[in-house]
C-alpha cells in the first residue's frame, strides 16, 4: 500500500505540473484542448487502477473503466469533429502513425522486458487478430470501431445518405457489435464490458447528429 500512495502521489504531481506550465492554454469546452486533457487523464486512470492492482489493492482496477469510457467518448466526439472539418482525408494514416505506431512499439518495448515475446503471438498482436496482453484488448476494440466508422462514413458519401438514415447506419452497426460481444466474441475475464465499450464510442457521433 506504501508504494501505491507514493505512486498516486507522483502521478498527481506530475498532472498538476502539467497544468500549471499550460495554464493559458484555450480550454474551452470540448476543445482539442479540453478533449486531450480528458484523455490523458484517462490515461493515466488505467495506468493508476491497473498499477494499484498488481500492487495488491483490491478492486481497484474496476475504475479503470471510467478511463476507458471517457477516452473513447473523446475518441468518438474527436473523430465527428475531425469528419466535419477535413472529411475523411487523411483518416488512416492519422490511426496509423497516431495510434498503431506507437502501440506497436510499446507492446514489443513490454513483452521483451517481461519475457513474454514470441514472434507469431507478437505477429497476432501487430495484426490485431489476439491480444499478447491482457490489456491489448483495447487496440484490437478500438481499430473495430475506427472500420464502423469509416465505413459509415463512406456509405453517407457514396450513397448520399442524409443525416437521418447515417444516424440509422451508425446504430445499427453498433447493436450488432453490442450483440456480437455479449454472445459471440465475450471475454470471460470482463463479460460485457467491450459491449458497452462499442455505445460510449459512439455516444458522441450520435449526440451530433440528433
Amino acid at each position: 500500500m506504501t508504494y501505491f500512495i507514493i505512486f498516486t502521489g507522483i502521478i498527481f504531481l506530475l498532472y498538476l505540473f502539467g497544468f500549471i506550465i499550460n495554464d493559458e492554454i484555450d480550454m474551452s469546452f470540448m476543445n482539442r484542448n479540453f478533449t486531450k486533457v480528458i484523455k490523458g487523464c484517462s490515461i493515466l486512470t488505467v495506468v493508476w487502477a491497473h498499477s494499484g492492482a498488481r500492487m495488491g489493492v483490491g478492486g481497484i482496477q474496476f475504475i479503470a473503466g471510467i478511463g476507458v469510457a471517457l477516452f473513447l467518448i473523446c475518441s468518438g466526439y474527436g473523430l465527428e469533429c475531425s469528419y466535419c472539418k477535413n472529411g475523411l482525408k487523411g483518416f488512416w494514416r492519422k490511426r496509423f502513425l497516431n495510434v498503431a505506431v506507437p502501440f506497436w512499439f510499446i507492446e514489443l518495448i513490454g513483452l521483451l522486458l517481461t519475457n513474454n515475446f514470441t514472434l507469431i503471438a507478437y505477429l497476432k498482436d501487430f495484426l490485431f487478430i489476439k491480444p499478447a496482453t491482457a490489456y491489448g484488448w483495447f487496440m484490437q476494440y478500438i481499430i473495430i470501431c475506427y472500420i464502423l466508422f469509416y465505413t459509415i462514413k463512406i456509405s453517407k458519401e457514396k450513397f448520399l445518405l442524409n443525416d437521418k438514415r447515417e444516424l440509422a447506419v451508425f446504430i445499427a452497426f453498433f447493436v450488432i457489435l453490442f450483440i456480437m460481444e455479449s454472445t459471440i466474441n465475450v471475454n470471460p475475464d470482463m463479460p460485457f464490458f467491450k459491449s458497452k465499450a462499442g455505445f460510449i464510442f459512439s455516444f458522441w457521433n450520435i449526440y451530433c447528429q440528433i
